[in-house]
């Protein structure tokens, strides 16, 4: 009776296995800094062979290499840097984006006819608007409810980069 490769593993005295879901890197044991040949390739190749999990699509990773990485380095769990969800920043570029509209229109209305909207004026303008609290903007963005949005204190280029994100609209496709 042929037993499986399955059973073979889970009878084994061996380490914990390594969850392949996770993120890991290979660090120095002398130093305890990052290896300089870590990719992460090379980590998921680590992980197959501390896994002894070597065949299959497995068996495309560079193993070799991995292999003789290491007998100088070991295998450490790294936080991922996904941001984490309901976090300040994630919250105030949620709320740039439903405010975008309505302070576009605010700002259309201020410009005189002749003068066709940029997005460089208007990224200033919003800056100014929203640090002032007796302008029309800041009054709108506080009664909607976007306080983590004023808080911020955001820059000229951090809503250039929100209005590049959101596929700014036709009205300001003109770069200054």
């Amino acid at each position: 009776m042929a037993i499986s490769p399955t059973k073979l593993k889970t009878n084994r005295k061996s380490k914990k296995r390594v969850d392949y879901k996770k993120h890991y890197a290979l660090v120095n044991k002398k130093t305890n800094r990052i290896a300089s040949s870590n990719t992460f390739e090379i980590s998921a190749a680590a992980t197959a062979i501390l896994n002894r999990d070597t065949t299959g699509i497995m068996a495309a990773l560079p193993l070799n290499k991995a292999r003789i990485l290491l007998e100088k380095n070991k295998l450490v769990e790294k936080k991922s840097r996904h941001v984490i969800r309901g976090s300040v920043h994630e919250i105030t570029r949620h709320q740039a984006k439903l405010m975008l509209p309505a302070l576009g229109a605010f700002f259309s209305k201020q410009l005189p006819p002749h003068r066709p909207p940029r997005i460089n004026e208007f990224c200033r303008w919003m800056v100014l608007n929203l640090q002032s609290r007796s302008s029309e903007a800041f009054i709108l963005t506080a009664n909607r409810g976007f306080h983590d949005l004023l808080d911020a204190n955001r820059n000229t280029r951090w809503w250039q980069d929100q209005l590049k994100k959101c596929r700014v609209s036709p009205l300001f496709r003109t770069l200054s």
